[in-house]
């Protein structure tokens, strides 16, 4: 089931126009909004912008409309993506509202006449008293300040700040997003480094299966099926055509994978 809200109000040519599509959004899936290349007089200001809020989602499109008048319009129905990996494509919805001229009502537009051309501004008198005296006042600052400096002595050493954690990456919001690819693409870059830091010669530009023959080789304790597991499915989420169903998971699994690798090489 999906709605489609109109501007509230009653906009003005060239004002930006923010046309909404709501949709049902069941458990486990996720929306993409789709392409919209809209014929004149209305033009597109920028991507769609998707809000996922319970059971369903916002897509909305910035757009303004040069031309007067009542508007009915087709907003594309989105992508409804399921963890299977099927995709629904929703039908477009019509929106209809007014845009309103931003001159006066009432008034012929052949009897308005443009604004006069403005005057040019005069300018004032200069005179050197003010930056004189923001000179003196800039020299009365700084000498008690570069004495200061000349007798504080050496710095003393500080000890080193604690490193922080770097923050975590929203990998959930970037999966509802439909960006499953950059979850996968992250998950990748970590896994591979810990491999990397752990076995030498295991580079993380190497191919999946190549990067699997060199830790077999030096580490045939680890979970080698498991870990062969991960990463061909990583690879899938990235490199498949379509969208992996569950990549927030997969990065999960990876980073539980991890700490179970032995950090010295045999």
């Amino acid at each position: 089931m999906t709605a489609s809200q109109a501007p509230t109000g009653t906009p003005t040519v060239g004002d930006t126009i923010w046309v909404t599509r709501t949709v049902e959004l069941p458990a486990g899936r996720t929306v993409r909004p789709a392409d919209w290349q809209p014929e004149d007089p209305v033009e597109l200001l920028g991507p769609a912008r998707v809000t996922v809020r319970g059971g369903s989602a916002d897509i909305a499109y910035p757009i303004v409309i040069w031309q007067t008048g009542p508007h009915t319009l087709e907003v594309p129905g989105p992508l409804v993506l399921a963890p299977q990996g099927a995709v629904d494509s929703l039908p477009p919805a019509g929106i209809t509202f007014e845009v309103a001229s931003v001159l006066p009502p009432g008034v012929a537009e052949s009897t308005l006449s443009p604004q006069p051309r403005a005057g040019f501004v005069p300018l004032t008198d200069t005179s050197p008293v003010a930056p004189l005296l923001f000179l003196t006042l800039a020299v009365l600052l700084l000498l008690p300040l570069h004495w200061w400096w000349r007798r504080r002595g050496q710095p003393r050493a500080h000890p080193l700040a604690a490193l922080s954690a770097p923050a975590p990456l929203p990998l959930e919001r970037w999966a509802d997003a439909g960006e499953t690819r950059a979850v996968a693409a992250v998950a990748t870059a970590r896994l591979r480094a810990a491999i990397a830091a752990r076995i030498p010669g295991a580079s993380p530009g190497l191919d999946t299966e190549s990067l699997l023959g060199r830790v077999a080789a030096a580490r045939p304790d680890w979970p080698l099926a498991e870990l062969g597991d991960v990463l061909r499915s990583l690879d899938e989420a990235r490199f498949g055509n379509l969208s992996f169903p569950d990549a927030v998971g997969l990065a999960r699994w990876a980073d539980e994978l991890e700490p179970r690798l032995s950090g010295e090489a045999a």
